[in-house]
């Protein structure tokens, strides 16, 4: 049983927030403190320190719209390498060589963006717990998944496919967010479930033409493709095949972010 992990690609995203603060004391956004104005920080950028440890940087702005709510935008990307995890599918798929071989040489890309408008239920200004609706767009890139089928002489050929798949997702995060000093923040994401859709397009084209029972060798092997709750769509040709896949998308984040507010 064949299982592909179809995943990423780059995705740039420019934002802008324009905003003004205002410095009289009678301001909603000032505190007066012993006839001190003090403005609340309102920006504060992070970086999530759970996910380095799969390679995953992701990076935030956040920006206080007003003392409860706030708007953030997060990107993230893995860089384009080795399949993560390669070992441990291998010894998954111990009982199936053509699936271990699958990945030998396969190599993966990951980007997201997601804004969420967060709505503080504590102290506000970017502090205490939170509620956050958000949307995700994600792109991977694959390249390098081997397929191995029957040639007419009776031996063994190749055929290495490629593409990206990209989702669009909708989902609500929980969290809260606390200083860990003047400037120093900790992020919280305690959970947030996502579920959307995806569709993804790869090929693989061979370096001679296929012959009838090559396509049809090429087709069996393609046929062993399984995705959960996904419409998998794979056909052989005289130069290679095509894969479609469409289907839902579902996740959820979580983690600790280290952050500096400003």
């Amino acid at each position: 049983m064949k299982k592909i992990l179809l995943t990423l690609t780059v995705i740039l995203f420019n934002f802008f927030i324009a905003s003004s603060q205002t410095n009289t004391a009678t301001s909603i956004d000032s505190l007066s403190i012993n006839n001190e104005l003090i403005i609340p920080k309102k920006n504060n950028v992070k970086i999530s320190l759970t996910s380095l440890v799969f390679k995953n940087f992701q990076f935030q702005y956040e920006r206080s719209l007003t003392k409860r709510i706030g708007f953030v935008l997060g990107y993230s990307f893995i860089p384009k390498g080795s399949v993560p995890f390669k070992s441990q599918i291998n010894d998954l798929a111990s009982s199936d060589p053509d699936t271990q071989n699958m990945f030998t040489n396969a190599e993966l890309g990951y980007t997201a963006i997601t804004p969420e408008v967060r709505f503080y239920l504590g102290k506000g200004y970017g502090k205490g717990f939170y509620i956050a609706p958000f949307y995700r767009h994600l792109q991977y890139d694959i390249t390098g998944v081997n397929f191995t089928y029957t040639t007419d002489l009776g031996g063994q050929a190749d055929i290495d496919m490629g593409g990206k798949l990209s989702a669009n997702t909708f989902g609500l995060q929980f969290g809260a967010q606390f200083n860990l000093g003047k400037n120093l923040i900790l992020d919280w994401w305690i959970i947030g479930p996502h579920y959307g859709t995806s569709k993804g397009d790869f090929v693989g084209v061979t370096d001679g033409t296929l012959s009838t029972f090559e396509q049809a060798e090429l087709q069996k092997e393609l046929d062993k493709i399984e995705l959960p709750l996904s419409d998998v769509n794979a056909k052989a040709n005289a130069n290679g095949a095509t894969l479609n896949i469409s289907g839902p998308w579902g996740g959820i984040r979580s983690g600790l972010s280290l952050g500096y507010r400003f």
